[in-house]
């Protein structure tokens, strides 16, 4: 692996349509951070949870204009990743997020 390390970012909005199933946000790597944020148009909570089978009651309660950064160091591993999930309080409401990615250039040897 080469020490050059490139930084690019992207953001999105996601909706979450169900109130009852968790709608998968993104995914967050060894050397990336992540931040969420409940919109300020956002009627109730948002439930923060690293699996599809979140619970409100063990999640990260993310209110309405809210914002939320996580961040994993280098040593947790390209290859290793956690997920976010996201559960709505009222059904429809989006959740945006912006992440700081590491992008390993390719060089000879791997291609």
């Amino acid at each position: 692996m080469t020490g050059n390390v490139l930084k690019y970012w992207e953001a999105d909005r996601v909706d979450c349509p169900s109130t009852t199933v968790p709608k998968l946000v993104t995914t967050l790597r060894g050397g990336e951070s992540l931040t969420l944020k409940s919109p300020p148009e956002t009627k109730d909570l948002h439930y923060i949870g690293s699996n599809k089978d979140m619970i409100a009651a063990r999640s990260y309660q993310l209110d309405k204009g809210e914002t939320l950064t996580l961040m994993l160091p280098i040593e947790f591993g390209v290859d290793n990743y956690i997920e976010i999930w996201a559960l709505p309080e009222t059904a429809g409401d989006d959740i945006c997020f912006v992440k700081l990615i590491d992008q390993f250039p390719q060089t000879a040897a791997s291609d």
